[in-house]
């Protein structure tokens, strides 16, 4: 067998990134349609949801993103890296001896109660930097945030030393099902705003996420904050055309002539029935592909054919099994695991956000488009990479 019939990943999540910036361009047209001003925080915290930073971040500021929102201080610096002079926002805690590099990247840091304040305080009036923050007002998550009638906590924080307040912001616990209580958690939010403002403090304000930004037109203010809607699967149902933009392939790089009655994987859960091909994946749950996707059917992808092949056996750690028998599959041939994350996430009883963050740095990300977006929307784009996925698995990359 030639060694060009092995192809050069073990796995790999394709991304669309004509769908992506098609996403980024649909979402800050729906915002601006109610405040002309408003802006895309694009939600990029672990790995870009699963997709990849990387890829993720440069693409979306070519297109005219100009503001990003990460859960780490690492996360921050690297979209620091990757994106240049867009703002970026850490929405999660930074231990505040660490938030001295952020401080000299120019990145902004949540302070999410007085005493978290102080703290980020005495760090920066000793190292005489300042730091850019914007606070957070718990929605009804008890989660981290101000209480929102905590005026003196607030307005203590907003005058210490060292910070530079810019923004004001909050995230519902159930605009995807409740738009009651989220319209009076937003009531309370600007309300709050309102006293800031009132008060010498005018704040840049966001509280929309996908949900939100997708069915509560007031609820935009200066800015909508996207994560999930960007990647193409909206929480909610919406008229907004959002395309998926990861799929997950791997490539069959072992196929074995086995006999009936052969136990195939761990434990020997499935049986041969008649003679069969079973190929080997180098991709499994390590990889981010749940162990419980044993049995699932995935798709081959064969000289331009495609077959309906099941999963056998246990998912094991690094690779996986499926029955090719009577298809004509060839190592090399490509398998795509699925296609977007929802059907996936059904399956498993969970949600498409822990099957596309789960994914591991392990698996490559590629991007398989150059399409621009289009139908009106203006957006400012330059292709990536011109591959394809069955390209990138026959080394046509």
């Amino acid at each position: 067998m030639k060694q060009s019939c092995f192809p050069p990943y073990r796995g790999f999540a394709a991304l669309d990134i004509g769908a992506l910036v098609r996403n980024f361009c649909l979402l800050r047209e729906k915002a601006q349609t109610v405040n002309p001003n408003a802006r895309v925080i694009a939600v990029v915290k672990a790995n870009a949801y699963g997709h990849g930073a990387a890829p993720v971040l440069p693409a979306l500021f070519r297109a005219g993103c100009d503001f990003f929102a990460v859960a780490t201080p690492d996360e921050a610096l690297e979209a620091r890296r990757l994106c240049g002079s867009a703002d970026i926002l850490v929405l999660g805690y930074t231990p505040p001896n660490r938030a001295i590099a952020l401080a000299e990247a120019n990145i902004t840091q949540t302070v999410f109660s007085a005493a978290y304040g102080a703290a980020l305080s005495s760090v920066m009036s000793a190292a005489k930097l300042r730091l850019k923050i914007h606070l957070k007002i718990d929605g009804g998550m008890c989660r981290q945030g101000f209480a929102p009638s905590d005026d003196e906590g607030l307005l203590q924080t907003l005058r210490r030393r060292g910070l530079q307040a810019t923004g004001l912001y909050t995230h519902f616990p159930s605009a995807d099902s409740d738009p009651a209580a989220t319209k009076q958690a937003l009531d309370v939010f600007c309300a709050c705003r309102d006293r800031l403002k009132a008060a010498g403090f005018p704040l840049f304000a966001h509280a929309a996420a996908s949900a939100a930004a997708l069915t509560m037109g007031d609820s935009v203010l200066d800015a909508i904050r996207v994560g999930i809607a960007l990647y193409g699967i909206p929480p909610v149902t919406t008229d907004l055309p959002l395309s998926p933009v990861l799929s997950l392939h791997a490539p069959i790089v072992q196929i074995r002539e086995v006999g009936a009655n052969t136990p195939i994987g761990y434990g020997g859960d499935f049986v041969t029935q008649k003679d069969s091909r079973i190929g080997v994946l180098p991709i499994g749950y390590a990889d981010g592909f749940c162990r419980r996707l044993s049995g699932l059917f995935v798709t081959l992808s064969h000289k331009g054919d495609h077959f309906s092949v099941p999963l056998v056996g246990r998912v094991c750690m690094d690779q996986l099994m499926v029955d090719l028998t009577d298809t004509p599959a060839a190592v090399g041939d490509t398998v795509c695991l699925w296609r977007d994350a929802v059907s996936v996430a059904d399956r498993l009883s969970t949600i498409p956000y822990e099957v596309l963050s789960a994914l591991s740095p392990r698996i490559a990300r590629i991007a398989t488009t150059t399409t621009t977006a289009s139908g009106g929307m203006h957006c400012a784009f330059k292709a990536m990479v011109l591959t394809t996925s069955e390209d990138v698995l026959n080394n046509k990359h």
